[in-house]
């Protein structure tokens, strides 16, 4: 006789033995069961599984799989195939979507995120350009602005300028050309 113990998924592993209790024999435990004959080894991706009293060969999809609406990683636990919403296949990263049965790279989403980083990016320039303007158009404003201060602020608002069109630019958002922060000899790159 052979011992085969199973899982909450009706999986068999063994066999396995137990050991001999004096007077009493081999006692099994509840998630055993003991067969006349051995199973073969299973094929890749199957398992055995105890179905209805009766040993199966089945497929066997249990581990790490993947959604297909967004490549969100799950443990699956259940014996057979997956549902349709599901892979074994591993998401590739960001800006791969479920198309055709695989993974595909998704250039619009790709497009789309890049655009937004660059924006970001831009509004945050933005953000600064306004507090280096602010306190020079000020002094404009009240007729105390020195002579450099008053090129300075020019400079600071064509500078902010220039960033807002960022999206104007011809290879945006693949190729962005960053306006130069005035004072600085270099362009920021982002």
């Amino acid at each position: 006789m052979f011992n085969y113990l199973f899982d909450g998924s009706g999986a068999l592993s063994g066999p396995v033995e137990f050991p001999l209790t004096p007077g009493i024999g081999i006692q099994l435990p509840a998630n055993a069961v003991e067969l006349t004959y051995e199973l073969p080894e299973p094929e890749a991706g199957r398992s055995w599984a105890l179905i209805n009293g009766i040993p199966r060969e089945v497929v066997d999809r249990r581990g790490l799989v993947y959604r297909k609406d967004g490549g969100a990683q799950q443990v699956w636990t259940e014996l057979g195939e997956l549902p349709d919403a599901l892979t074994a296949e591993p998401w590739p990263g960001d800006f791969h979507v479920w198309r055709d049965n695989a993974w595909q790279p998704d250039e619009q989403t790709r497009l789309a995120d890049a655009r937004e980083r660059i924006l970001a990016t831009r509004d945050g320039l933005l953000r600064d350009a306004v507090l280096r303007i602010a306190p020079l158009q000020y002094a404009e404003d009240i007729g105390d602005a020195s002579h450099d201060e008053q090129l300075l602020l020019i400079e600071w608002k064509l500078y902010s300028v220039e960033l807002n069109r960022i999206e104007k630019q011809s290879g945006f958002p693949h190729v962005v050309t960053w306006p130069v922060v005035p004072g600085a000899t270099v362009a920021v790159i982002a």
